[in-house]
């Protein structure tokens, strides 16, 4: 006992210990104590040589730009990076951050190989020592914080485990020998059944007292299950047709390729494989009639588990494009096989199943962009790499994915079908559903009054014109801008909680229901009324007269409908919404043509996206949303199938980098890589400070051409004529019909010295009308097609492809006098069309393309840049920006490789005296600028044959 009650040595050390909630007991630490070693830290890999390169030569501008991109993904850093068109960019893309993204798994295993040898022999070194109560406390201490830096590690190792095994099992996969086909039934929307009496119209009722607490699920996603990630490259563009070519580039990567996992993401338009759905067409149509038809027994045919499974195993261990195993399943569902396909499954919940084992990504901007999509397609951004090409269009392409119109003619549609639906279920409707079916036709009345220039509010109007409150000039283009209260004050619709309204639309299906009953009803009556009508002629026929007695009682005795009562006086119209709440109608809806009903639907889509929009605005806070209302023209002029000309109501934003700050911050590093980029501070100011990084967060990078600029390229801005009349095509100018008839005839000089192609870039399809007609009334277009064959590029994609098909013909053919093609810069040939070669050995770009300044959203737009961004300095860079990424984009047209070459000529006096426009241009184009920039007046023209002669002979007779 006496060792025990004289331990003061021992006491001394209970006394020490103290107790914490996580830990347990622990021991403060001892002076003198330190770990034999640090904790090893991640060593970052580095690369320098990128082999897997697929083309024999790599340029020196190739093997930059993988050096940054692979050091600042390393880094974890964001970039902005310029590299032209047509250097290969994809390729060089994909071979630099898929060596990073192989790198990086390695450090990762071999970090996880050190942090382990490290726990052991500290777990080894402190087993040795006395005092075991400190050294086990030290043992815990040291394995929760070594833990905290595994378990990640030990996530990713696990799931890359998983991809290598998918990879082995994608290898082994054969096409299966039978499909096994069972029926299925869709109920919302039923297409297929020719006997309306075997769906109900119960089918479509609302569930009762159903607001915000249900909404729609799809089936296969799990919220709750959280699974191991690897890190993944999601690399994303404006298109699927790009996506396709990124698709290609992968698969030259042989010794890259073979060791990734690959998904291209997709919506259900693209890829459903089941006709009664995908046949719908419309995308939110598609979207709920799947998940309605996986929610009923026995479901959809092709959404199988193990099929799925199967097909998801093929198509990203294979590295297989969804959209194309899509098409093929489409192509084929007919047949018992499907060759080269393992499974008649749906690609879309393949993808969904196999996208946390893909290591690329390959997706459209909305997918990423837009929170709502990427979560419905499972993305994930934590700690990813972002990669988004084509950026230099990427703030117009968010823009474009926020925004949204509604014409006069959807505003109609959605109250008919509305009233419809109110008039046959008006005593089956619960309390509830009947107040905000009631409050949609209200908001929606007040929409269509607010269009044909029927304000509620007009003497308190707070509204933002497109110009000064005291200018007239902003009326004549029928625009006006409002902000969200302003417009809701006005419309007299600031007493109705839209975010209920929508809440409700949103939930059970509800606003589903009410598009089938549309299609099921107006079939309905459709097929009655062909009956009756028969019935009737022949008893016409007997009769000897052309309507039936019975029949001309009721047309005289039908009381007026809610249609009829439309159109009424505005006299005799209520202005108070408590009255037009009382006069909302619940008629039969037997009284509404069928066929209106039946097209209704994308109306009330396009009514909801709008309520959405507003909704979504005003809960973000930002005060960036924009309502922009393009009133009702009541000329005769007016076309009912012009939106504008009908009547509009657009919702924009005016802030489009806000959207992107969620994924700049959750993802690893955000690449925005173009070919025109410049000026990089607005994607520095509008996307990456906003999202909380600073300076040293963000790197730029410019890299020159692979051709020889000052060979192969050679440009001219002329600020005369031949005959010494000043090329000024500002929009003071547009109508100056001396000015159109020089740059008539300049082309057709241009044209005489240029062989193959020519392509020659207008303003706008406006100027470019009034430049067709001016020279077809003076005969220079006789002679300029006496010169080269002329094309002029339609509005049409349908009549673009034939277009296209003809100039490329005619300017390719050898020693012929090729071909000349008059387009628009902004159009689909000045971006989405490549001009390689013969089909564009000259282009000609007339003029400066600015954004119309005067129109209503532009003015607006340069508002909140001033306000929000610093100064008129701010907008007056917008617009330059804006006209000089269009610019560059038109000359990056025709370099399209290596060995590439073309002459082109900026007409406009502003290229050649104002240097901020011309420090805008890329590198490369600055350096291709000619430093004795030709005048063209009449003694040099011989000059200028001169050069171009020696120009093009110089490239066509040595090798670059």
């Amino acid at each position: 006992m006496d060792n025990f009650e004289n331990d003061s040595e021992g006491d001394k050390l209970i006394s020490t210990l103290e107790f914490d909630e996580e830990t347990g007991l622990s021991l403060p630490p001892q002076t003198g104590f330190t770990a034999s070693s640090e904790v090893p830290p991640f060593e970052t890999p580095t690369r320098t040589e990128f082999p897997g390169f697929p083309y024999t030569t790599l340029y020196p501008q190739q093997n930059n730009l993988m050096r940054f991109l692979y050091a600042s993904l390393a880094s974890s850093k964001c970039s902005i990076i310029e590299s032209p068109t047509g250097t290969g960019k994809s390729i060089t893309l994909l071979t630099s951050s898929l060596h990073w993204l192989l790198d990086h798994n390695k450090a990762v295993n071999a970090h996880l190989a050190k942090l382990r040898d490290y726990l052991q022999k500290e777990g080894d070194r402190l087993v040795d020592e006395a005092d075991w109560i400190a050294a086990h406390s030290r043992r815990r201490a040291l394995r929760i914080q070594v833990d905290k830096e595994m378990q990640p590690l030990e996530a990713t190792q696990k799931a890359l485990a998983e991809a290598v095994e998918l990879l082995k099992r994608a290898d082994g996969v054969r096409v299966r020998s039978s499909a096994d086909i069972t029926q299925e039934n869709i109920s919302l929307l039923s297409e297929a059944s020719d006997e309306w009496g075997e769906i109900k119209d119960d089918s479509f009722l609302p569930t009762a007292d159903t607001d915000s607490s249900q909404t729609t699920v799809d089936p296969v996603v799990d919220p709750t299950k959280v699974t191991c990630r690897l890190i993944q490259v999601i690399y994303c563009s404006r298109t699927h047709s790009q996506l396709a070519q990124v698709v290609e580039e992968f698969n030259k990567l042989k010794g890259l390729s073979d060791q990734i996992t690959m998904v291209t993401l997709a919506s259900r338009q693209h890829l459903c494989v089941n006709k009664a759905v995908y046949g719908l067409k419309d995308q939110t149509l598609i979207k709920e009639a799947c998940l309605d038809l996986a929610a009923k027994s026995p479901g959809c045919k092709f959404r199988c588990r193990n099929e799925v499974g199967v097909l998801s195993d093929y198509l990203v261990g294979a590295r297989v494009s969804a959209i194309k195993a899509a098409s093929r399943i489409r192509e084929a569902l007919d047949q018992i096989n499907i060759e080269e396909l393992p499974a008649r499954a749906c690609p879309y919940y393949a993808n969904k199943r196999g996208l946390s084992l893909a290591q690329l990504v390959l997706a459209p901007y909305q997918s990423v962009v837009v929170p709502g999509l990427r979560e419905a397609m499972g993305l994930c951004l934590r700690n990813n790499v972002l990669i988004f090409d084509e950026a230099h269009n990427l703030l117009e392409a968010v823009a474009a994915a926020f925004s949204v119109t509604v014409s006069h003619s959807d505003l109609l549609a959605t109250e008919r079908l509305v009233l419809a639906f109110l008039g046959h279920y008006h005593s089956r409707l619960s309390a509830l559903s009947a107040l905000r079916l009631r409050q949609l036709t209200l908001v929606v009345r007040f929409f269509t009054n607010f269009l044909e220039g029927k304000a509620a509010r007009s003497s308190g109007l707070r509204a933002h014109f497109g110009q000064d409150s005291g200018a007239d000039n902003c009326r004549p283009t029928g625009e006006i801008v409002y902000t969200l209260g302003d417009f809701l004050f006005a419309a007299g619709l600031d007493h109705i909680n839209l975010s209920y309204l929508v809440d409700y639309l949103r939930s059970n299906r509800c606003v589903y229901k009410i598009v089938g009953f549309g299609k099921w009803f107006g079939r309905k009556k459709k097929n009655d009324r062909g009956e009756k009508e028969e019935g009737e002629s022949e008893c016409a026929k007997i009769m000897g007269v052309g309507l039936s007695f019975s029949k001309c009682l009721k047309q005289m005795k039908r009381p007026p409908n809610r249609f009829e009562s439309f159109k009424a006086p505005p006299s005799k119209i209520s202005k108070t919404g408590e009255d037009q709440q009382k006069t909302v109608a619940t008629t039969s809806a037997s009284t509404t043509a069928p066929e209106d009903l039946q097209s209704a639907g994308s109306g009330l889509f396009a009514v909801l996206g709008l309520l959405e929009a507003m909704v979504n605005s005003d809960r973000a806070g930002d005060n960036d949303g924009r309502l922009i209302v393009t009133f009702r023209e009541t000329t005769a002029s007016a076309s009912a199938t012009n939106d504008f000309a009908s009547g509009c109501i657009r919702f924009v934003i005016l802030n489009p980098g806000r959207y992107i700050h969620d994924a700049v911050k959750e993802a690893r590093s955000v690449i925005l890589i173009g070919g025109t980029m410049k000026p990089f501070d607005e994607f520095i100011n509008q996307v990456f400070r906003p999202a909380g990084k600073v300076e040293t967060d963000v790197t730029l990078f410019s890299c020159g051409h692979v051709i020889d600029v000052k060979r192969q390229l050679a440009i001219y801005t002329p600020s005369v004529s031949f005959n010494n009349v000043i090329w000024d095509f500002t929009f003071k100018n547009r109508h100056n019909l001396p000015l159109i008839d020089e740059c008539g005839e300049f082309i057709v000089e241009i044209c005489k010295m240029v062989p193959g192609g020519v392509v020659v870039f207008f303003q706008s399809f406006d100027y470019l009308n009034l430049v067709w007609n001016r020279w077809k009334a003076t005969g220079l277009l006789v002679r300029l097609q006496s010169v080269k064959a002329v094309f002029r590029e339609p509005r049409t994609a349908i009549a673009l492809a034939k277009i296209m098909q003809a100039y490329t013909t005619a300017a390719a053919e050898v020693n012929k006098r090729g071909a000349c093609i008059v387009c628009v810069i902004g159009g689909k040939l000045s971006e989405g069309i490549n001009f390689n070669d013969n089909l564009a050995r000259g282009v000609i770009i007339v003029g400066l393309p600015y954004p119309n300044v005067y129109s209503a959203f532009m003015r607006e737009k340069l508002s909140f840049l001033e306000r929000r961004f610093g100064g008129r300095e701010s907008g007056r860079r917008f617009c330059e920006a804006v006209c000089m990424r269009a610019v560059n984009q038109a000359i990056g047209r025709a370099i399209r490789h290596a060995r590439d070459y073309a002459v082109v000529f900026l007409v406009d006096q502003r290229f050649a005296t104002n240097q901020r426009l011309r420090l805008l241009l890329p590198s490369w184009v600055q350096d291709a600028l000619l430093s004795d920039t030709v005048t063209l007046s009449p003694p040099q023209l011989d000059l200028l044959r001169r050069q171009l002669h020696e120009f093009f002979l110089r490239n066509i007779t040595s090798p670059h």
